[in-house]
């Protein structure tokens, strides 16, 4: 106790320089603290003057009840003022440091702790009779405690909690009506942010009454999710399975686990539709509904591309005289379009109007989102693509480590994959959809009718392909005519030959 009071003696400069050396430092190294230093700063300017002006007015003869009563507040004031600073170093430099943590509630209970005893080796020091000060607490405790009852209800409930561990901040959990993750349990509340970023603050007392889910686990664990769609009947269940299925392995969203892998189910059957699941595991509990909403966007792309709609709600619906007029111009502005698209590809260049025609009438619209894979590199596919909305980013991947370089932008009238469909060779190159794109797919059984029906087409195609591909060989290793005109003729039979034998013509 005499160190106590020795320090408000000849050692307050020094004290007091340490301490505002420490906020000093503190306020650069933890921006986190910096309102709670701010305070402390305060209280360490608050408890200097009320030293210093007790110090002048005693000293001028001064004295009585009311300037001890000053003393007293201000060596508190510098007391919880060095208490801040210790637990600021503490819990907020030192324990990062040696990646060892505890959670709020821990260090409340501490620095409450250091309050309490800090308090009462200041009012010791200061010749108070301390079991008389004792004595006169317990009976306005125990005041205190009946009044407040719902509020103590809520610490006990708060020590409890975290003595029990039954959950922590960034467990998932639902307790009534709520669901969301745990971001913060204090002495009072515990603070939950739901899936829509609402935070909502229930009092512990009702955590220890109500029945409590915990739903996921922040340390390593999975959350099982699934996300519902329905489907006409049109189309088997094998092909819908099938279509989300490949869409989600291919190329699954974030957060999105790879084992347990997702799968796509039949849930019920209903009066008009079949309705299916998509379940899977949610690998990063803090997004699990911007996760869902990824779920459901590779959901509608994938049933896209593969030519099956959504079922809707049924409803009445009165046609006029003018809707058949509004689909016949919309019909005949997709043929157009369609059209435009196919003499966009030069490889089609021999086809005639006719043959463009039948050509046009088996694209399948294949719509991609933004991110999605259009091609892989190194896989077989034997369709080809044609851009008429949006842009699409070619990379060429090197080694297993994932690294890449972005080698072109293709947009409207650019096409890709000319080779899988013609040879069945492998993509060349990875392409990524830049945002949404709209393109048209064009598929090998679908061009084998046209080849079958005029087989001539093949060699103009294998000259066109063989004069680009010895053009760009001429461009990089320089060779003259003589040889350019050789390699050319070798390319064109070579190509001639796998066209042939890919469409077994």
């Amino acid at each position: 106790m005499q160190n106590i009071s020795a320090l408000f003696g000849p050692w307050i400069i020094s004290f007091y320089t340490v301490i505002f050396l420490c906020l000093v430092f503190l306020y650069r190294a933890d921006p986190a603290s910096r309102k709670r230093l701010g305070l402390t700063a305060f209280l360490a300017v608050c408890s200097l003057l009320g030293i210093l002006a007790t110090d002048f007015l005693a000293g001028g003869g001064a004295g009585g009840g009311l300037l001890k009563l000053a003393t007293l507040v201000s060596r508190l004031l510098a007391v919880i003022a060095a208490i801040n600073v210790a637990g600021c170093f503490v819990f907020s430099v030192i324990l990062p440091k040696v990646k060892a943590g505890i959670s709020k509630f821990v260090e409340d209970l501490i620095l409450a702790g250091a309050y309490a005893a800090g308090g009462l080796a200041v009012i010791s020091a200061s010749g108070a009779n301390l079991s008389g000060v004792l004595a006169t607490s317990a009976v306005v405790t125990g005041v205190v405690a009946f009044s407040l009852q719902d509020t103590l209800g809520n610490v006990i409930g708060g020590m409890v909690l975290h003595l029990e561990n039954a959950f922590m901040p960034g467990d998932w959990i639902g307790v009534e009506k709520y669901e969301g993750i745990v971001r913060e349990i204090r002495w009072r509340q515990t603070t939950l942010e739901t899936l829509d970023g609402d935070l909502v603050v229930i009092p512990n007392i009702i955590l220890m009454k109500s029945p409590v889910t915990v739903l996921g686990r922040a340390a390593g664990d999975t959350r099982f999710r699934a996300v519902s769609f329905s489907v006409y009947y049109d189309r088997t269940p094998g092909e819908v399975i099938s279509a989300v299925d490949q869409g989600l392995k291919e190329d699954p969203p974030p957060c999105v686990a790879a084992s347990p892998a997702p799968y796509c189910a039949i849930k019920e059957f209903q009066p008009n539709c079949v309705a299916y699941e998509l379940r899977y595991y949610l690998s990063d509990l803090s997004l699990p509904g911007r996760t869902d909403s990824a779920v459901r966007s590779k959901i509608f792309y994938a049933l896209s591309r593969a030519g099956i709609k959504l079922s809707i709600p049924v409803r009445s619906m009165v046609l006029t005289e003018g809707a058949d007029a509004v689909a016949q111009r919309s019909l005949k502005s997709e043929n157009e379009r369609r059209l435009a698209a196919l003499k966009g590809v030069d490889v089609f260049q021999a086809l005639t109007g006719s043959e463009m025609a039948i050509l046009a009438g088996l694209l399948k619209p294949t719509p991609f989102a933004g991110g999605e894979l259009m091609t892989r590199q190194g896989a077989v596919a034997d369709w080809l693509y044609i851009i008429y909305d949006g842009k699409a980013e070619v990379r060429l991947y090197s080694g297993k480590g994932g690294s890449y370089r972005a080698v072109k932008t293709l947009g409207p009238g650019d096409f890709l994959g000319e080779m899988g469909l013609l040879t069945g060779e492998p993509r060349s190159a990875t392409a990524v959809a830049d945002g949404e794109v709209g393109c048209y797919r064009l598929d090998r059984e679908g061009f084998r009718g046209i080849l079958a029906s005029r087989p001539e087409i093949a060699e103009s195609i294998a000259a066109l392909l063989a004069k680009r591909r010895v053009e760009l060989a001429a461009a990089k290793e320089h060779l003259d005519g003589e040889h350019a005109a050789r390699a050319l003729g070798t390319e064109q039979r070579d190509l001639l030959s796998k066209i042939r034998n890919f469409f077994r013509l």
